[in-house]
């Protein structure tokens, strides 16, 4: 049991790294372009975990297929065009706190498109996060928030907006369909879709630098196939609830590794708005477990 909980830990340091490595590769490449180098290392990471688990890809019915390219859009083409953009324009510890409200957002989405009753705790937690958001984008001046909200921020919360999509669409996908095929159904989908995107855009392979390909590889191979198969690996032996604690880490790992590698200054307000942030995303959490 102990073991799971060290992999979980490292899953949300690997995760809390992908705001680094997206900052390094979006200063060299359009988001389209980004996300498409992106997910080709991941498929071709978990084709191969396919094929060492000696598991066959099995054709999907019409309906599943759907359900898949409905992920694929939401999932990995939108939500990676605004982590991308966000992070061309943001700092990674800014960008990192505003994605931290995936929770928040996936909990009231589900309450409004599947009649969800929340406790008491679960809302007041979640309006704790929204204004420690407030104040990471107000940056302490409340009374002149819009002055400080820029196209960086309207791009980071896209990322929020679209996971809670992915997550409403993921509980559609029947039980008999593992973590493992289904994931690799919608990258593949989403790398075939982003491919004319990343084309539009232009794919300038030959002068990217090493630290880019390194980055890269590290959010196909690290932040999408290891993660996942922990992160799954989780949900099966200590359950969701407990498994999706661990997410509150993955933006305390992102501002530290943005101060650690990119030598970002942090602001009061930035402290101030993460740990308002995190704390609500915990309790909501925590009071699905208790």
């Amino acid at each position: 049991m102990k073991t799971i909980y060290i992999k979980l830990l490292l899953v949300a340091f690997v995760w809390g790294g992908t705001f680094i490595a997206t900052r390094i590769a979006a200063q060299h490449l359009e988001p389209f372009a980004g996300a498409f180098l992106r997910f080709l290392f991941a498929s071709i990471g978990l084709l191969a975990l396919v094929w060492m688990k000696k598991k066959s890809l099995p054709r999907p019915d019409t309906t599943l297929l759907r359900y898949y390219i409905i992920l694929a859009l939401s999932g990995i083409i939108a939500y990676n065009f605004f982590f991308f953009s966000a992070l061309k324009i943001l700092p990674a510890s800014r960008a990192s706190l505003l994605v931290a409200l995936n929770p928040v957002m996936v909990l009231f989405a589900t309450a409004m498109v599947f009649g969800e009753k929340l406790r008491w705790t679960q809302v007041a937690g979640g309006l704790l996060s929204l204004f420690g958001a407030v104040v990471v984008i107000a940056r302490g001046d409340l009374a002149h928030i819009f002055d400080h909200f820029g196209l960086g921020e309207a791009l980071a919360l896209g990322c929020p907006a679209t996971w809670a999509v992915y997550t409403l669409v993921s509980r559609q996908i029947p039980a008999g369909q593992t973590p493992l095929i289904t994931t690799t159904f919608v990258c593949l989908i989403g790398t075939l879709g982003l491919l004319p995107l990343a084309l539009w855009e232009g794919l300038p392979l030959a002068t990217l630098p090493a630290s880019v390909w390194l980055a890269l590889v590290y959010l196909g191979l690290l932040g999408t196939v290891l993660g996942f198969v922990w992160y799954a690996e989780g949900i099966q032996t200590i359950g969701t609830s407990r498994t999706a604690i661990f997410n509150n880490l993955v933006p305390v790992f992102g501002v530290l590794f943005s101060v650690l590698f990119l030598h970002e200054s942090i602001h009061w307000t930035v402290v101030a708005g993460g740990v308002l942030v995190v704390a609500g995303v915990a309790s909501i959490n925590f009071f699905r477990v208790v």
